[in-house]
């Protein structure tokens, strides 16, 4: 019988480890766990209960393809980095096999809140200060142009690990579903984040009222 952790034996998994502990040890020393409110934790619990139901409804079709739902940049924005990081972390061990954790965290976890952090610092940089800025940039095509890129990385990863071409991975029929997935999903949230924007700012960590509401349009 071979050990949970027999993937620790892979050197690219290791790598990969390797890459993502300090990550998650700085996450753990930004949350701010020790100092937060009950309502910033009910938040932060809400939401990450939110996202475990919806992956719970992952789907496996015959031709390879999972209908899985991801949800880590949704919770870049209204988490922020750090408890986003942690609350995907924590989901995807209790969800996903531990074989290749350590590329899946870097994937489905670390790369997406990373990257709309970006998106969004980009946009608050280069764009008007404006409310619709943040919820049509961010909330849906900055959610889109996240999973996008990470459906891409988790190909070329996967064929790297596996030792095949990357570009006939990237580019292959399953990349091109999980594109139109993530641009379901990215609509679906970028609706949730207008709602919450609208109803509940504070449940939405990466939105900056005085910067965005402080100002003339």
């Amino acid at each position: 019988m071979s050990s949970p952790f027999a993937f620790l034996e892979e050197p690219v998994q290791l790598v990969f480890l390797l890459l993502l502990l300090p990550c998650l040890l700085d996450a753990l020393r930004r949350s701010g766990i020790d100092t937060a409110s009950r309502e910033q934790l009910a938040i932060w619990v809400g939401l990450t209960l939110f996202i475990f139901a919806a992956q719970l409804l992952s789907h496996d079709l015959p031709d390879g393809v999972t209908l899985r739902y991801s949800g880590a940049a949704f919770l870049a924005l209204t988490l922020g980095y750090a408890r986003a990081l942690l609350s995907m972390s924590l989901l995807l061990l209790i969800t996903q096999s531990l074989n290749g954790m350590a590329q899946t965290m870097i994937v489905d976890a670390l790369l997406p809140v990373w990257l709309m952090v970006q998106v969004v610092r980009l946009s608050r940089r280069f764009l008007p200060a404006n409310p619709f800025v943040f919820l049509l940039g961010c909330g849906f095509f900055g959610l889109f142009l996240v999973y996008a890129v990470q459906a891409c990385a988790g190909a070329a990863l996967s064929a790297l690990a596996a030792g095949t071409p990357v570009p006939a991975a990237v580019f292959s029929e399953r990349t091109v579903w999980s594109l139109l997935l993530a641009g379901g999903e990215a609509t679906l949230e970028g609706m949730i984040i207008t709602i919450l924007v609208v109803y509940f700012p504070r449940a939405v960590a990466l939105f900056d009222d005085q910067h965005y509401l402080s100002r003339p349009m």
